[in-house]
């Protein structure tokens, strides 16, 4: 198998269909934290009203959640709290509109399927960097020629999946031939209102026969990272009332020169949820009083907020 962002090797497919799916089914989540327990506590929000981003729910950077507070009431907008999460921005919307990109070309029949991914993607990635400096200082050059060895990793690796699969099933249609080499849906929409959460919700990537969800990360793990993919898995299960019981959250970093992906599999069980849920109801409770949260004892240096917000 072809491995991709989200493609699996050899090794992980055993790992799901050998370890992660049978516990999740030896132990099934709680009835009560599904998504579509929706109207029922403790699934159901604490307000309807207030509707927040998975992001904001799941992330922690500031301990008095300041940061949550000067997005939601000041700026009004997502944008990022730290220099590495506008570097995922970036990162995040690359991958994503690589597929996508990768998905037309095949439909218009195209041959040249990597160089004209190259292509594309290498202006669109110029755009999205120049529209993020609106917000923050990026080491320009050091994050192009990050990004530029992703757009070409993955531009070999979407080639030599349809190539694969072409050669398997050289009778494929243009529709078949994008469903079987592409069998993920990336930027998924979902309208998270049932719970509280935006009704615009996107998610990085998910493989809905499977039941996974997939979520891009830079830097180290941190235990948000699945927080976040428990409160995608929460959404989803609320809009179409199908199960999510894995999540991934795939790393991607720059080493040496190279790139490196590491994925971290898990199970989205009770524990999960229950912090997801427990962290929405409180951050609704924060923003609904109204009142100005504190600045932290000790402010996160690597905050962007702290030197026009929090003084």
């Amino acid at each position: 198998m072809v491995i991709k962002m989200y493609y699996l090797d050899h090794v992980e497919i055993k790992k799901l269909t050998k370890d992660l799916i049978p516990r999740s089914r030896e132990n099934p989540v709680d009835e009560r934290l599904r998504g579509w327990n929706w109207f029922n506590s403790p699934v159901r929000p604490y307000s309807s009203s207030l509707l927040l981003p998975v992001w904001d729910v799941a992330c922690s950077i500031c301990p008095t959640r300041r940061d949550a507070w000067i997005r939601n009431k000041i700026l009004k907008k997502s944008v990022p709290t730290t220099k590495q999460q506008a570097k995922g921005f970036i990162i995040h919307k690359l991958i994503s509109s690589m597929f996508i990109k990768a998905k037309k070309l095949v439909y218009l029949g195209e041959k040249n399927l990597k160089e004209k991914l190259i292509e594309e993607s290498k202006k669109a990635l110029k755009n999205e960097i120049e529209n993020m400096k609106k917000f923050v200082e990026i080491r320009e050059d050091e994050l192009l020629d990050f990004c530029e060895k992703i757009i070409e990793w993955q531009a070999s690796r979407i080639e030599s999946s349809v190539y694969e699969t072409t050669a398997k099933y050289p009778f494929l249609n243009e529709e078949s031939l994008v469903q079987m080499a592409f069998p993920i849906a990336t930027e998924m929409v979902v309208d998270g209102s049932l719970l509280g959460l935006s009704r615009y919700l996107r998610m990085d990537a998910a493989s809905i026969f499977s039941g996974i969800i997939f979520d891009i990360k830079l830097g180290k793990k941190e235990e948000w990272h699945r927080i976040q993919v428990a409160g995608y898995a929460l959404a989803f299960e609320s809009f179409f009332e199908r199960p999510i019981d894995i999540g991934c959250t795939v790393y991607v970093n720059y080493y040496r020169g190279n790139i490196r992906i590491e994925r971290d599999f898990y199970i989205i069980g009770d524990y999960l949820r229950s912090l997801f849920l427990e962290k929405r109801d409180e951050l609704q409770m924060i923003l609904l009083k109204d009142e100005e949260p504190r600045v932290a004892d000790r402010c996160p240096k690597i905050c962007m907020f702290k030197n026009k917000y929090c003084l």
